[in-house]
């Protein structure tokens, strides 16, 4: 009895040692296996929803940060789906956060009843292949929370109790060196406070367009600069008011000077008794052309944009305009069916008119006794290098064509070349029609060939007519001597 106990015991003992075993054997197993890039406390991200405002009621706008607690060299992120209570808010707007301006793309859109928000590194998205090399991976770090972008959403003019604002979801947050992972953090519920006429004359937003506010926007700070182009006349001033019954008046936006311009915004509150004015300070450039603005053409040369002079003498059916050359809104001059632009630069030495093509990224100085226009191409007069051969019986001439003396060649029978190089640093010899004015590349002939051509037809016509010759003189013969065997002579006696 005792040694079967005994034998018990020792299998008891061997089952839990191979569980032991097992145990221990898994969890290596596990750890060995374990994605090297394992999230741990400094890739995961926390998004949650603030507001700083505490005292709202019906009509006012609240504002929702949208928070992440740190970005770890985020790439991408989201969809952030946001819900909220649709008989009580509405979805106005939203801003970047000031930390995510000029980093992330961020777009916004409604799904269903939500809005959904989702953000891409503007460094990888500008990529030639949208993938992130050794510069572009170098994206927003902060150990510290960062305001992604904030929503604007009105309340309703009837609501009252509170108002929620949850994610229902938040997609992902992609790094190109490490794995994230982000999770929900708190929501927002917003009391509703206040009942009666609203007091609040401040303004929840303020932008326009096409110019940037200094300082950043805060409904507590009444002045503002910003600057816009010599070509800005008007300005659209886009308000939010933060009370949906706050009148709102708005002055100075329109037939701006250059220099100073004095932009106001009056808002009156719901009560009729709180006033807040507002002021923009708009400068109207000078110059047309933006501060510290340059070009770099193909060579790596680098000139500097300049204002082009009132009496500046362009080419015929020329006009003035302004287009985006090297990522500068600058004055141009444009033709229709020419893709390349006159622009006035300076090249460190001097300043003059130069036509850009921003497809070849060439700049080529504008010489008007050595250029001519051809369609959508420019080209330049130039000297026939030593190593092409000028065609047979052109000799050097030139052609009036009652505004400029041009260069070239002309043969005997009045046809008038000239070597060119168009703005694609391609040279030939094009052909100028004396009458209508109108340029071609110039397919000369080869003189040798035509000459051999000419030789071997009138060998092959001699040959042609030797066998003609013996081909009848046969047939004769053959027709002979047939007619004699059919058709003897008589002999005589």
């Amino acid at each position: 009895m005792r040694i079967k106990n005994d034998r018990g015991i020792k299998i008891k003992l061997a089952k839990a040692a191979s569980a032991v075993f097992a145990l221990v054997f898994g969890s290596v197993f596990c750890l060995s296996n374990i994605d090297p890039l394992t999230v741990n406390a400094d890739t995961e991200i926390i998004i949650s929803a603030t507001t700083n405002q505490n005292f709202v009621g019906p009509g006012d706008v609240v504002i929702v940060d949208v928070i992440a607690s740190k970005m770890p060299g985020v790439t991408e992120f989201g969809p952030i789906e946001i819900s909220y209570d649709l008989d009580k808010a509405e979805y106005v707007s939203y801003d970047q956060g000031k930390e995510t301006v000029g980093r992330y793309y961020i777009n916004a859109q409604r799904k269903n009843d939500d809005i959904v928000f989702t953000g891409m590194d503007q460094n990888i998205n500008s990529g030639n292949d949208g993938s992130a090399d050794e510069d572009n991976a170098a994206s927003f770090y902060s150990d510290e929370q960062v305001v992604l972008f904030s929503a604007a959403f009105r309340l309703a003019t009837d609501v009252s109790g509170e108002v929620r604002f949850t994610f229902k979801s938040i997609g992902d947050f992609k790094a190109p060196d490490k794995k994230i992972t982000a999770r929900i953090g708190s929501g927002l519920t917003v009391p509703v406070r206040r009942t009666g006429l609203s007091s609040d004359a401040t303004i929840a937003s303020l932008k326009i367009r096409g110019t940037t506010l200094s300082p950043d926007f805060n409904p507590n700070i009444t002045e503002y600069n910003c600057s816009v182009e010599r070509s800005v006349t008007d300005v659209q001033v886009t308000v939010l008011s933060s009370n949906l019954w706050a009148a709102v008046e708005i002055g100075g936006n329109q037939h701006l000077n250059t220099g100073d311009n004095l932009v106001t915004i009056d808002v009156t509150a719901q009560n009729g008794i709180n006033h807040m004015h507002y002021v923009v300070h708009v400068v109207r450039r000078e110059s047309n052309i933006p501060e510290n603005s340059s070009l770099v053409d193909l060579e790596g040369k680098t000139y500097t944009f300049l204002d082009p002079p009132e009496d500046a003498k362009v080419p015929d059916g020329f006009y003035p305009a302004m287009k985006i050359i090297n990522g500068y809104s600058v004055p141009v001059f444009v033709k229709d069916g020419v893709s390349s632009v006159i622009l006035f630069l300076y090249d460190g030495n001097e300043s003059s008119l130069y036509f850009y093509n921003s497809s070849s990224k060439k700049v080529i100085k504008y010489e008007p006794d050595n250029l001519i226009i051809k369609e959508s191409s420019l080209l330049r007069l130039a000297e026939v290098p030593a190593g092409v051969v000028l065609p047979d019986d052109f000799k050097p001439a030139t052609f009036d064509t009652g505004s400029r003396i041009i260069s070239g060649y002309e043969n005997g029978d009045g046809d008038f070349i000239c070597y060119l190089i168009d703005d694609d640093g391609s040279a030939d010899f094009y052909y100028l029609d004396k009458t209508t004015g109108t340029i071609s590349r110039y397919r000369f002939a080869d003189k040798k060939a035509e000459l051999l051509y000419s030789y071997l037809f009138d060998v092959f016509l001699v040959i042609a007519i030797i066998e003609a010759v013996i081909v009848t003189i046969s047939v004769y013969i053959i027709r002979r001597m047939v007619s004699d065997r059919t058709n003897p002579r008589p002999k005589r006696v």
